[in-house]
């Protein structure tokens, strides 16, 4: 019976857990990553809990290279490490310490989509996402693949239902591989290179929306940026505000001025003019004394802003 380590610190991992579990593999310990700010890692997850109800060994992390972890680690003698769902990078001492290989995952359709932040990306991108295992290596996400199981963004899927559709391909994909995998069988397929294609990080700030691009866009970014992510976010007046859910208008016959919310609905919420095309905005976070109104304009004018505060500068200078 192999020796299960697993690594991780979000819904992904205890997934993974639970599978493992299912299918009676011996997990000999479990490493979840303890952040100072657990709102910060979008989807983390109380694997403390988990193992405890399970009677497996446990131990938190905030850095997982440190060696007080390798330790650890290095004692429960792991054949394979599942390493699921938590971003830092692992050090080689990671790679070489099971008998067989650590096993990483990722939610698009490798060799497509390697690289940071993929739940945003195949959002924003409306792509085709796979939940995909694959031993690890030195490269970032392209280590040879041992199951695959892929799903579509759809139109109006946000990051909270594509996490779900993940969810759901994790678990499906470990039902067709774990069992084959109890049998001994490893024979991951290499990646084809050539097909290749990377993301890049994301930040909160990348969800700042900018009124002049097309309403769809727009309605992507928002719908990538929505939980668990922070959101993405306007401004109005000297107030942020973050806005949930949207929605691509394309009947109303109306245009206004880029920014500007045209019509406000009590279901749909506020109709707001892009750059190209409406937008229905709705679940969006006010502050308790701000109310929007028809004819209020979003986000900020920069030169005339720019053009205040040189008024202000020069007005400081001179007294």
């Amino acid at each position: 019976m192999f020796k299960i380590l697993v690594i991780g610190a979000v819904q992904t991992t205890k997934h993974t857990i639970n599978q493992l579990l299912k299918y009676d593999f011996n997990i000999v310990g479990v490493l979840g990553h303890e952040p100072a700010n657990v709102a910060r890692v979008s989807g983390w997850c109380d694997l403390k809990t988990l193992a405890k109800n399970n009677d497996l060994p446990y131990k938190g992390f905030i850095k997982i290279n440190d060696q007080e972890n390798l330790d650890w680690a290095t004692e429960k003698q792991p054949d394979i490490i599942f390493a699921v769902g938590f971003s830092q990078l692992m050090s080689q001492s990671w790679l070489e310490m099971p008998k067989l290989g650590c096993i990483g995952f990722h939610p698009t359709h490798l060799p497509k989509g390697r690289g940071r932040a993929p739940l945003a990306w195949i959002v924003l991108e409306q792509a085709t996402g796979s939940a995909s295992f694959f031993l690890m290596g030195e490269g970032a996400d392209d280590g040879p693949i041992f199951v695959q199981k892929t799903f579509e963004i759809e139109q109006n899927d946000d990051a909270t239902s594509a996490e779900l559709k993940i969810e759901k391909a994790i678990i499906e994909s470990l039902d067709i591989w774990l069992p084959k995998l109890k049998m001994g069988e490893w024979n991951p397929v290499p990646q084809e290179e050539l097909e290749a294609s990377w993301y890049g990080k994301r930040a909160p700030e990348d969800g700042r929306i900018s009124w002049e691009n097309s309403a769809h866009s727009i309605d992507r970014l928002i719908k990538a940026s929505s939980l668990p992510h922070p959101g993405s976010y306007t401004y109005f007046k000297d107030s942020k505000i973050v806005i949930w859910k949207s929605s691509v208008e394309k009947n109303i016959p109306i245009q206004g001025v880029t920014g500007r919310v045209l019509l406000i609905d009590s279901t749909k919420g506020y109709l707001v003019q892009c750059g190209e095309g409406l937008i229905w905005l709705e679940n969006i976070d006010l502050p308790s004394d701000i109310k929007l109104q028809v004819g209020d304009k979003l986000g900020y004018n920069v030169e005339d802003e720019i053009f205040q505060i040189k008024l202000i500068l020069k007005n400081l200078a001179n007294e």
